[in-house]
């Protein structure tokens, strides 16, 4: 199966439109107003990035952009991207230190409140670790199952299957 931006473009959109995006924090990057787009575009090349799809956002000082290429994150300080064909893996970053831990004997398990989850941790195939940030609640949930898709459509097709 060929992936090209079209066919992610199209699965993105699809896969937000199941978790009821877009909404007060996430938008369509192609909704956005010219000034809006402007202050993004500055921060990232979408030659680099792929057609942004999606912006997610806590803040003016924290947001998740989807494009067609890459996840884009900025959380105050640093950015961060990750190449679609390059995610192994998803989850929540407390989640999976929780069940870390739990594992090694540091602590019971018991019941995650999975309202107050608000970091993606994203694992490459190469073991790279990065984190991006969202709303607490619905939004990463969003967020989590749009990056779960690509993961398994990265299974599915194999790893670094050229998106063009």
């Amino acid at each position: 199966m060929q992936k090209t931006e079209e066919f992610i473009e199209n699965r993105i959109k699809w896969r937000a439109s199941k978790h009821d995006l877009p909404n007060k924090n996430v938008h369509l990057f192609e909704n956005l107003t010219a000034d809006k787009k402007a202050e993004y575009l500055t921060q990232f090349n979408e030659n680099y990035c792929g057609k942004i799809i999606l912006l997610f956002t806590d803040s003016k000082k924290h947001w998740t952009a989807i494009g067609t290429k890459k996840i884009i994150g900025f959380d105050g300080t640093e950015f961060n991207s990750i190449e679609l064909n390059s995610i192994k893996d998803v989850d929540s970053k407390n989640r999976k230190e929780y069940f870390e831990k739990a594992e090694a004997g540091e602590t019971k398990l018991k019941k995650i409140k999975k309202r107050n989850e608000s970091e993606l941790l994203i694992t490459e195939f190469n073991g790279k670790q990065t984190i991006f940030l969202t709303k607490k609640g619905s939004d990463l949930f969003s967020l989590w199952n749009i990056m779960r898709m690509i993961e398994q459509l990265n299974k599915k097709t194999g790893y670094n299957t050229v998106y063009n």
